[in-house]
C-alpha cells in the first residue's frame, strides 16, 4: 500500500513523503527503524489502482540509474553520497519517490539490496537479487555493470519483437475498422436503394445487409458486452493460478506459442547466467530467475522444480521436470554443468535463442504481412461485389426486357 506521511526527521524538519508498506503497523515500524517520527498518515492512491496495470519504473530509467551509480562507486564516492547525487538528478516522480525511500533506509543502516527490495513492486526481482550478489562478493560496481548489460540485451530483444509486430497489428486494425465502417455506415445507405429495385438480391448482398443492420442496431449492446468481457477477463486473471493457465494455453498456440516459449527460455537463461556470474548460489538464482520470467507458466514450473536442486539434483534434471524447455536448451545446460562453466553456457544459450527468435520473427512477419494484405484485398473485393452485383443484375434485366 501507498501512504502519504507527515514525518519529523532527525534534523528537526517536518516533511511530507510517500512510503510503501503492507499496512500501517508495518509502516510505523519501518519509520521508527529509519529514525523518523510520524505526525500524520493518510492512504495514498497509487496510479496502478486507477489503471489495469500497476506502474513500474521503466527499464530504460533503471538502466541509466545503474550505469551512473556504478560510475560513481567506481570513482570512489560512498554509497550514501552516490544516492544523494542520483536523487538530485532523478526527474521521474515515481522513481524519485522510491529512490528517496531507498536513501532513507540506507541512511538508517539497511543494505542497498534490502532497501530496494522494500520497493519491489516498482523494480524487477532480479535487480535486488543482483544487488545481494554484489554486496556478498564485495563487487557491487561490477555487478551493476553486469545488470546494465542484462537490461540492454533484454530491452533490445523486446524492442525487436514489438517492432516486428507493429506493422501487422496496424494492418489488422485498419482492416477491422474498414470492415466496421462499411457494414455500419455504407451498407445501410444502399439497403433502401436495393429495396427500390424490386428484385431478388444475391445471397452475399443479403448477408451483408443483415450483418450491417444487426451491428447498427445493437452497436451499444455489443460495446457493453465487449467491455464486460474485458472486465470479466481482468477479474479472472486476478484469481490465483489463472495467469498460469492462460500462459500455458498460449504456449500451446501454433506458431506464436513456439515464439513465446523461446522468449521465456531466453529470459530464464540470461537471468540465471547474470545471477550466477554475480555470485548468487544456484538455488537462490533459480528462485529469482523463475520469478523474473514473464511467462507465468514457466515461472511456476521453475518454482516447483527448485526443490529438486535443494535435494541435490542437477539443474538439468530440475529444468527437465518442467516439460517446457526443448532438448537443445537442456543439453546446453547439461554441458555447462559438466564443464563447470554453467553461467557462460547459459549466456551462450540465451544468445543462440535470441538469434533464432529474431530469424523466426522475420520469417513469420514476411509471411504474415502478405497474408493480411491478401485478406484485405479479398474483403474489399467481396464488399464491392456484394454492393454492385445487384446493380449489374438490374441493368442486365432492363437490357434484356423487350420493348
Amino acid at each position: 500500500m501507498e501512504f502519504v506521511c507527515k514525518v519529523g526527521t532527525p534534523a528537526g524538519e517536518i516533511v511530507e513523503r510517500s512510503f510503501s508498506a503492507p499496512d500501517e503497523r508495518a509502516l510505523r515500524a519501518d519509520l521508527e527503524q529509519q529514525g523518523l517520527y510520524l505526525f500524520g498518515v493518510r492512504r495514498g492512491l497509487r496510479l496502478g489502482e486507477l489503471t489495469l496495470r500497476e506502474r513500474r519504473v521503466h527499464p530504460d530509467r533503471l538502466l541509466i540509474f545503474c550505469q551512473e551509480l556504478a560510475a560513481l562507486l567506481k570513482a570512489g564516492l560512498p554509497l550514501y553520497q552516490s544516492l544523494d547525487v542520483m536523487l538530485e538528478r532523478q526527474r521521474d516522480p515515481l522513481f524519485r519517490r522510491a529512490l528517496l525511500s531507498v536513501r532513507e533506509r540506507v541512511k538508517a543502516g539497511t543494505s542497498l539490496s534490502e532497501a530496494f527490495r522494500a520497493e519491489s513492486r516498482l523494480f524487477p526481482a532480479i535487480f535486488s537479487a543482483s544487488l545481494v550478489a554484489g554486496e556478498r562478493s564485495g563487487s557491487l560496481e561490477a555487478v551493476l555493470r553486469r545488470f546494465v548489460s542484462y537490461l540492454r540485451l533484454s530491452q533490445a530483444l523486446k524492442r525487436k519483437a514489438v517492432a516486428a509486430a507493429i506493422y501487422p497489428a496496424l494492418l489488422l486494425v485498419m482492416m477491422t475498422a474498414l470492415a466496421g465502417l462499411f457494414l455500419v455506415v455504407i451498407v445501410p445507405r444502399f439497403e433502401s436503394f436495393f429495396e427500390g429495385l424490386d428484385a431478388q438480391l444475391p445471397l452475399l448482398t443479403r448477408v451483408l445487409i443483415v450483418v450491417g443492420s444487426f451491428l447498427g442496431q445493437h452497436l451499444a449492446v455489443i460495446a457493453l458486452v465487449l467491455v464486460a468481457l474485458l472486465i470479466a477477463g481482468r477479474l479472472w486473471l486476478r484469481r490465483p493460478g489463472s495467469g498460469v493457465v492462460l500462459d500455458r494455453l498460449l504456449l500451446r498456440t501454433p506458431l506464436i506459442g513456439r515464439l513465446m516459449g523461446m522468449y521465456a527460455t531466453s529470459q530464464l537463461a540470461r537471468t540465471l547466467a547474470t545471477l550466477l556470474q554475480g555470485g548468487l548460489p544456484l538455488l537462490n538464482a533459480m528462485e529469482v530467475a523463475g520469478a523474473s520470467v514473464g511467462n507465468r507458466a514457466l515461472a511456476a514450473a521453475v518454482k516447483d522444480a527448485a526443490p529438486l536442486v535443494r535435494e541435490g539434483k542437477s539443474l538439468t534434471t530440475a529444468l527437465e521436470s518442467t516439460h517446457l524447455l526443448d532438448n537443445l536448451a537442456l543439453e546446453m545446460v547439461k554441458v555447462g554443468e559438466q564443464t563447470g562453466a554453467l553461467a557462460d553456457m547459459l549466456h551462450s544459450l540465451a544468445e543462440f535463442i535470441d538469434e533464432e527468435l529474431e530469424t523466426r520473427l522475420q520469417t513469420l512477419m514476411s509471411l504474415f504481412e502478405p497474408m493480411i494484405l491478401i485478406l484485405m484485398a479479398l474483403m474489399i473485393a467481396t464488399m464491392v461485389i456484394a454492393v454492385y452485383l445487384p446493380l449489374f443484375q438490374a441493368i442486365s434485366a432492363v437490357q434484356a426486357r423487350p420493348y
